[in-house]
């Protein structure tokens, strides 16, 4: 009997000492620094529907603390330096650019930007929870605020955007 226990005790404890010691080791610290290209972007609504935007030009960065996020789903057939009014429009409402510095931690990625095609966003913070399928980063929007801690309109409804970023493949 005192075997037994002294069996069941020593094998607690084992037990016990080698959870403790993976839990003290350390994770792969995740890191999106790199080139990608957006795949998709979704925007979910508070109902759990979605509409989804395929763009068709698109460069994000990160790297060193700093990002560039730029993308649009306009394409025009006019090639021209000198461009008609309704056609910057049409493309300044198809398209999102900014570009600041970055914070990682605990998969959760804000930014800050420093520049913004929208001036409401000028030093504005996002915010998104981190994650990777493969090779395509997944950015799901948490929150969207001006410097004027204003809400962006998606994210006070209670909706939130999904954006799927490839990873570009060195040449």
């Amino acid at each position: 009997m005192k075997a037994k226990f002294i069996f069941t005790l020593s094998a607690i404890i084992a037990i016990v000492i080698t959870t403790m010691l993976f839990s003290f080791c350390t994770k792969e610290k995740l890191s999106i620094d790199g080139v990608y290209s957006i795949v998709e972007v979704q925007t979910v609504k508070s109902d759990g529907s979605l509409t989804s935007v395929f763009p068709k030009e698109s460069l994000v960065s990160f790297s060193n603390n700093y990002y560039s996020f730029c993308w649009t789903s306009n394409i025009s057939d006019v090639h021209t330096w000198q461009i008609t009014d309704s056609i910057k429009l049409s493309r300044y409402n198809q398209s999102i650019i900014n570009a600041g510095t970055f914070e990682l931690k605990d998969s959760v990625l804000t930014t800050k930007a420093t520049f913004a095609l929208n001036p409401m966003f000028v030093n504005g913070i996002a915010k998104f929870k981190c994650s990777f399928i493969g090779d395509t980063l997944v950015l799901r929007g948490l929150s969207v605020f001006s410097s004027d801690n204003i809400p962006h309109p998606v994210y006070a409804n209670g909706s939130y955007i999904v954006s799927k970023l490839l990873k570009a493949r060195d040449k």
